[in-house]
């Protein structure tokens, strides 16, 4: 492939950034290829219509724009909005994620809701702005306990690590069997979600929405949790029966839930998951780190080079699965 022939358009914003620092890594695998760096406000049709790659979150809608696109590189572990061949001119686009970029920020997300939990400091952070003395006498152990996480991706694995390094029994539901690692002590395959669920003190979900996966925690699926279960949603918000977790949190059908995903997203003020005092709510940010753009350039800057070396791309998208 002709490098002095490829123009790459990087598309910045508020959480993605590319610092001069970062545009030198990716120069130095870019090899002589065209490199147009715009935030949304000074993107023109014209520098959509001339990419070859894309490396950025591109407004779904202006992708037919795109006449020459090859190869979209998504910032994003999730590509939920990218998924559709019909949103393209090139029917052999390749779509690429940053899958392995988040794991270890949003597994200490998760860690920080559940121990937030456990030892109440919602309620003594209230307590603080009344400058008011009262102990809790109440509080949860996490070590002995049992976790169940669903979905065994980057972001699955490192919470798997955190909760056996913990002292927790630790359970897993993926797609395809395999040997468990050592810090998982059992894995159930994707029909067995329910004996997963039985079991765990609490529930982690981890997956993409796709068609497979909306829903899958389900009004049934909620009845059979342990009725101090906490329920973990850092996937995305369809995973979830919202109206049904908000009736089992109201009912105490389960302990409570740590969402930094919801349906819709901003949460309406309106929306009774905000009134709920066992809930944890945070605005979709589990994923924020400073290492974020480093590690989303370096990534980058390896596909480009497998790219133009025409070979095998890292974290390709199957359309077909939705991630």
């Amino acid at each position: 492939m002709e490098n002095k022939q490829v123009n790459i358009l990087i598309i910045t914003n508020k959480i993605f950034n590319v610092d001069d620092e970062l545009k030198s890594t990716i120069m130095d695998a870019a090899n002589g290829a065209s490199i147009t760096i715009a935030t949304y406000s000074k993107l023109t049709d014209e520098m959509i219509s001339k990419a070859d790659i894309i490396f950025g979150w591109p407004r779904p809608d202006e992708l037919k724009k795109a006449k020459n696109l090859k190869w979209l590189q998504l910032p994003s572990a999730g590509a939920d909005e990218y998924t559709d061949p019909d949103l393209y001119m090139s029917k052999d686009i390749l779509v690429t994620n940053s899958s392995g970029v988040y794991g270890r920020a949003i597994a200490e997300h998760v860690f920080a809701m559940i121990l937030s939990y456990n030892r109440n400091l919602q309620e003594y952070s209230l307590l603080k702005q009344e400058k008011r003395w009262n102990t809790i006498l109440s509080a949860r152990d996490f070590y002995g306990s049992t976790v169940g996480i669903i979905g065994f991706g980057d972001i699955g694995k490192e919470v798997a690590l955190r909760a056996k390094a913990f002292g927790a029994r630790v359970l897993v539901v993926k797609r395809k069997p395999s040997k468990a690692p050592d810090y998982v002590d059992k894995i159930y395959l994707t029909e067995e979600i329910d004996e997963l669920l039985r079991q765990s003190d609490y529930i982690v979900l981890t997956l993409p929405a796709t068609e497979k996966t909306k829903g899958i925690i389900s009004k049934d699926r909620l009845a059979i949790m342990k009725s101090d279960a906490f329920v973990v949603n850092i996937g995305r918000g369809e995973l979830l029966d919202q109206e049904a977790l908000v009736e089992a949190l109201k009912d105490n059908k389960i302990g409570g839930a740590g969402l930094d995903v919801m349906t819709p997203e901003p949460l309406p003020a309106d929306n009774p998951l905000w009134d709920l005092p066992n809930v944890i709510i945070t605005q979709h940010s589990s994923g924020i780190s400073v290492g974020n753009d480093k590690r989303r350039v370096n990534l980058f800057a390896n596909n480009l080079k497998k790219y133009l070396n025409n070979e095998m791309l890292i974290n390709v998208v199957d359309f077909s699965e939705g991630y």
